[in-house]
């Protein structure tokens, strides 16, 4: 059987259990998982599960990893746009030297 390696910190059970843990929140999404997981904190914060037998510090911490991983996406998009907007700036200078 091939070992999975979780793109977060695991804490809480052995690695074969996370996987599958992982794969049932991703396969619930991530609007819906925090949408859960704000009404267990609301409401039943007393509960171990927060989704089906899942404990909130997994899913807190899965949340948390994609939360970075949006993170990572937007600041490498907004870096790609400075840069190409002052390359875009610095051919309109040259160009218009040379006119």
């Amino acid at each position: 059987m091939k070992a999975h390696i979780l793109p977060f910190e695991n804490r809480w059970v052995n690695a074969e259990q996370a996987w599958q843990w992982h794969r049932e929140l991703e396969h619930l999404g991530e609007g819906n998982v925090r949408v859960m997981y704000a009404e267990h904190e609301t409401h039943h914060a007393d509960e171990h599960a927060v989704v089906f037998d899942i404990p909130a510090g997994f899913v807190r911490d899965w949340l948390v990893f994609h939360d970075r991983r949006t993170s990572l996406r937007q600041t490498l998009w907004r870096t790609t746009v400075i840069v190409l907007t002052l390359i875009a700036a610095v051919a309109a200078v040259i160009a218009a030297f040379r006119a």
